[in-house]
């Protein structure tokens, strides 16, 4: 079974910032993609795997929220860092009109590609 077919929640790409906190430390990120369930971000620094950050994402209709660190993998422009949502889910509607409205105003994929 792929990793794609063990998704419960479709992805999204978008192009959003977040910013964190860690342990009373405030990180910046980006959203690279974002399902119902969690989110990849790209950031500066290294996480560790099972490490908690809180956020808000108010695009998302996610006021505040925990995200679990699932993975870190170092890329030439910082970590790519998969979460996922530990208190509650993102609204995939929102998500979807956001990944919408990225695609209508870039519809080459922009940075992301």
């Amino acid at each position: 079974m792929s990793e794609h077919e063990r998704r419960r929640h479709q992805r999204y790409t978008l192009q959003l910032t977040i910013r964190l906190v860690r342990g009373g430390q405030e990180l910046t990120a980006d959203i690279v993609n974002a399902s119902a369930s969690g989110c990849l971000l790209q950031v500066a620094v290294p996480l560790e795997p099972g490490e908690v950050l809180s956020g808000s994402i108010p695009e998302m209709m996610i006021p505040e929220a925990k995200l679990r660190v699932l993975r870190c993998l170092s890329g030439a422009t910082g970590y790519m860092v998969a979460t996922c949502f530990e208190t509650l889910a993102a609204h995939e509607p929102a998500i979807a009109r956001m990944s919408d409205d990225l695609r209508e105003a870039d519809p080459k994929g922009g940075w992301l590609n």
